[in-house]
């Protein structure tokens, strides 16, 4: 199970989880964030215990209580804090969740067995002091046998009893106490910030193995073996070492003392991380938070009105000024006079691609289909019965045809506007094609419209590009929706064929006009967005068609400065790989751009079985050959110049013949189809033959006029190939 869900699970509230390059897991109350580092593999057990310890603090701890908290709390050392807290929630999160018992007690046998504690292997238990026999007893006490006398039982009892963090404050101030009044010699606080560090230096004379666990803290270059070695055990003098500066390790400096074996876990929590390095060569990051993810997406009622609030503005603008000429009005009533005939034109095309569509369902389950013996006689075989053993009747199960869905992703970058008249085109084919063919659909513009500030984002998040994610048109409208939906549509495609120049916030919404290609973004807020869908509609086979014609923005994470210690650790500028937390998977890429286009695609068909149908717009020429070689260095790497040309040629002659390049496997998409904008068109050619026109040449322009028909029609045709198996 993915951490963040178990967390959120464990939490019993929708916290957010942030994943990161963090140092520790951390917690922030007032906006009920739960950061977590990137931890090893360490096996189910540990990883159970890491989280629900997390938790118990997200559940239980205030802000002053958390270990890496800033707060200063009279008389209470910040590690006895830890360790009298850390037995209060462990404690409250097992009795909550009894199926982390087991976990709890097999995760802390590793970690002991790997030494998190410091080397307990010949400790002297007369020389450590009462905090640290606390903390192995609550943790570890069944591996290793914490002997108490019995002043020192009360003040374990009470730290396995306590209930709220009044009473661990309480707790921590009287066993600080006790060890001032009995185990004076064994005190050791830290010194302050600031102070010199010569003042807090070793005698050369002293074993490096003196008192429980402090070699473990010190930062003494000359010796970094015996740091590494270190034994909670003492000198047979029993003498104390002085720490070099710890105050800045643990960032409370001046504290009283010290719990030995709680700074040996805080220093070895690094070895938990999979990569501590401060510039990490892996950036952990995470998708929009759902805030975020809420404030990008509009639905169709919200753009329709916006729609018609900016068209009865626009109007009345016109109307106030008394224009002779509106043109706004003039091309929307033309728009409306031209929409019915335009639609029975449209259907009297659908009409010939559903028959296709019905004839190669057909075929799909004939082919599939599978015949088996009835156990009853066939009457009409019984003659034979000497001669043939198969006389019972057969009957014949054809293969059930499966659900489909569609959701479609359409470029509204600023690049698209000489083309998106067609693309609408297309887009409405299809439409009435799933409409007629019972294909549940739903249908988005993306674009960077929706400026947002940049400040409401969280540490590690990627940046939300000022994303806007607009609902054109779905299949659950109802039928008066439906057909305002499908008339804009055609009215949109009108206005940037016919009137180029006039504005989408003038008779449209402002979220869905020019702007640039957020396709990352628009791919992580979607995949949400398609769960929900085909959860809604049962589909069994679900399509994502994208249309664009050009390749992503790219995509940066955001560092939250105000956060100190608790931010990210990473300068992305020197990421070699990138792992973004996306609904409980992890998507690993090696850029936040076109490599991060792939691997979107590819986490939604391995992870949520979706078939992708990508349609790739050249504008020109150039565009068109480029994305040829782009998509030939894909297939082969080390292609050399010969085998170029030859992929070049066929490209040729495939594109000659179908007016598309189809290619399979590519680029994260099932099927990737690359086409010249210019020939996006759908009207079939014309049916023209001379008067005197042979029987061979009539039958020659019949079948280019059917041809172009069904060519012309690129969308249509490759989704209807698509989902008719």
């Amino acid at each position: 199970m993915n951490k963040g869900i178990l967390a959120k699970l464990l939490a019993k509230e929708n916290i957010t989880i942030q994943h990161g390059n963090y140092h520790t897991a951390w917690f922030d109350i007032k906006d009920r964030v739960l950061g977590l580092p990137n931890w090893k593999d360490m096996g189910k057990d540990v990883y159970d215990l890491l989280i629900g310890h997390e938790v118990g603090h997200a559940l239980e701890t205030p802000f002053e209580g958390w270990h890496d908290s800033p707060e200063q709390l009279e008389g209470c050392p910040r590690s006895y804090i830890n360790v009298i807290e850390d037995a209060r929630i462990e404690r409250k999160v097992k009795s909550r969740y009894p199926g982390l018992v087991n976990s709890f007690n097999k995760g802390y046998r590793k970690l002991f067995d790997d030494e998190f504690f410091g080397d307990l292997s010949d400790i002297n238990w007369d020389q450590t002091k009462l905090i640290d026999k606390i903390n192995l007893k609550a943790k570890i006490g069944n591996l290793i046998d914490v002997p108490f006398n019995s002043d020192e039982q009360v003040f374990m009892d009470r730290s396995m009893t306590t209930e709220s963090f009044e009473e661990v404050v309480q707790l921590c101030r009287d066993v600080l106490e006790y060890t001032k009044e009995n185990q004076e010699d064994l005190l050791k606080p830290p010194a302050s910030k600031g102070d010199d560090k010569d003042e807090n230096n070793n005698d050369d004379n002293e074993d490096p193995t003196s008192n429980m666990g402090h070699d473990d803290m010190e930062n003494n270059d000359e010796q970094p073996e015996q740091q590494e070695a270190s034994n909670p055990g003492t000198t047979e003098e029993g003498e104390t070492q002085e720490e070099e500066n710890p105050g800045e390790q643990t960032g409370h400096g001046g504290d009283e003392d010290v719990s030995i074996t709680d700074e040996n876990f805080r220093r070895k929590e690094e070895d938990l991380l999979d990569n501590p390095s401060k510039v990490s060569a892996n950036v952990i990051c995470n998708e929009f938070n759902k805030d975020i993810r809420d404030r990008v997406v509009f639905d169709y009622k919200t753009i329709s009105k916006d729609r018609q609030r900016n068209t009865q503005k626009v109007l009345q603008y016109e109307r106030d000024n008394e224009y002779e000429y509106t043109p706004i009005e003039n091309r929307m009533t033309e728009a409306k006079i031209e929409y019915p005939q335009y639609i029975r034109d449209v259907k009297r095309n659908v009409n010939y691609a559903v028959k296709e569509f019905e004839m190669k369902k057909a075929a799909y389950r004939y082919t599939r289909s599978q015949t088996a013996r009835t156990g009853s006689i066939d009457v009409n075989k019984l003659w034979s019965y000497k001669t043939n053993d198969d006389i019972f009747s057969r009957v014949t199960q054809l293969a059930d045809a499966k659900n489909h869905g569609m959701f479609m992703l359409i470029d509204f970058s600023g690049s698209m506007s000489g083309t998106l008249h067609k693309v609408i085109d297309q887009l409405i084919h299809t439409i009435l094609f799933c409409k007629a063919v019972n294909i549940p659909f739903d249908v988005y513009g993306f674009t960077t419209t929706n400026y947002l500030p940049r400040n409401i984002q969280k540490d590690g998040e990627i940046y939300h590009e000022n994303l806007s994610l607009v609902q054109q048109i779905h299949s659950g409208l109802k039928k008066k929706d439906f057909e305002e939906a499908l008339k804009f549509l055609h009215t949109r495609m009108m206005m940037e064929n016919t009137w180029c120049g006039t504005r989408i916030a003038e008779y449209g919404s402002e979220k869905e006009d020019w702007g640039s290609t957020p396709l990352n973004s628009a791919l992580m807020v979607s995949t949400r967005l398609i769960k929900k869908f085909r959860a809604k509609h049962n589909i069994e086979n679900m399509n994502l068609v994208i249309m664009s014609d050009g390749d992503t923005n790219g995509m940066n994470v955001i560092r939250d400065e105000k956060l100190d210690d608790k931010r990210m650790e990473v300068r992305s500028y020197y990421a070699d790989n990138y792992t973004i937390h996306i609904d409980g998977k992890k998507v690993k890429c090696k850029n936040l751009r076109l490599d991060c286009t792939k691997a979107l695609l590819n986490n939604l068909r391995k992870n949520y079985d979706i078939t992708t149908l990508g349609f790739f717009l050249a504008q020109d020429h150039w565009e068109y050959r480029r994305r040829i070689e782009s998509v030939g260095y894909e297939t082969n790497k080390n292609m050399s110049w010969d085998e170029e040309q030859d992929f070049k040629k066929t490209c040729q002659r495939k594109f000659a013949k179908e007016k598309v390049c189809t290619f399979e496997n590519i680029l994260g998409y099932d099927q990737y189809y690359l086409l010249k904008a210019k020939q996006l068109d759908t009207e079939a050619e014309e049916f023209e033959v001379d008067e005197d026109a042979t029987k061979g040449k009539l039958t020659q322009a019949f079948k280019k006029h059917s041809k172009s028909k069904k060519s012309n029609k690129t969308l249509l045709t490759n989704f209807g190939k698509a989902v008719a198996m």
